[in-house]
């Protein structure tokens, strides 16, 4: 393709609608699929390039040769492809985190809480002793959670936390709760029955 005249250029500089389309005409089909073999997604492709060009003629004054125009045009569009891809991964990666945690609650729902549990009022007090050595917010969402028998989404909501973070939480106290316990084994499978653990 026929590099873009400098008159051309200079007026594009100057903000020329009639040479930013001779620009938009030049490198579009080009920019589009250079992002579309990157992302492997047509529609996210077509966004990408439209908002590249955006930028291009928002920065035109900065631009007077075919060179700058073209290197800023495909280092744009690489970045923000690369961008897309790292949103993408995360999207995937908190569906699989969520999908984890509902697994979990559908499980640990089947089985006794607290208060509904018959155990002997010394195992039960040594263990509420611990849970209230636990930081204030690990203890607040432990007890929503095995106590009260609130699910990670509503603590979330109570708390006007994430999800994510009430999970780690909990997990974390859990971690905590089973190390006070590792030198008592009868406390340790007491444990892990009352929070529906069925191995350490």
């Amino acid at each position: 393709m026929n590099q873009l005249s400098d008159e051309l250029l200079i007026e594009f500089s100057q903000g020329s609608p009639h040479a930013f389309k001779a620009i938009f005409d030049s490198f579009r089909m080009r920019i589009f699929y250079f992002v579309k073999n990157l992302i492997d997604d047509r529609l996210a492709a077509e966004e990408i390039t439209s908002d590249t060009f955006v930028k291009l003629h928002r920065l035109h004054d900065r631009f007077s040769t075919y060179n700058n125009i073209q290197a800023f045009l495909f280092i744009t569009a690489r970045n923000a492809s690369l961008d897309y891809i790292k949103h993408r991964q995360r999207e995937r990666e908190h569906r699989t985190d969520l999908q984890h945690h509902e697994e979990i609650e559908q499980h640990e729902a089947e089985i006794p809480l607290f208060a509904k549990t018959d155990i002997e009022a010394d195992v039960l007090q040594f263990i509420y002793s611990e849970i209230e050595k636990l930081p204030q917010r690990s203890r607040l969402i432990f007890k929503l959670f095995y106590i009260d028998g609130l699910n990670v989404h509503e603590i979330a909501e109570r708390m006007g936390i994430s999800v994510q973070t009430v999970a780690n939480q909990k997990t974390t106290a859990l971690k905590t709760l089973r190390m006070k316990v590792l030198d008592r084994p009868g406390l340790l499978l007491w444990l892990l029955f009352l929070l529906g653990e069925k191995r350490y």
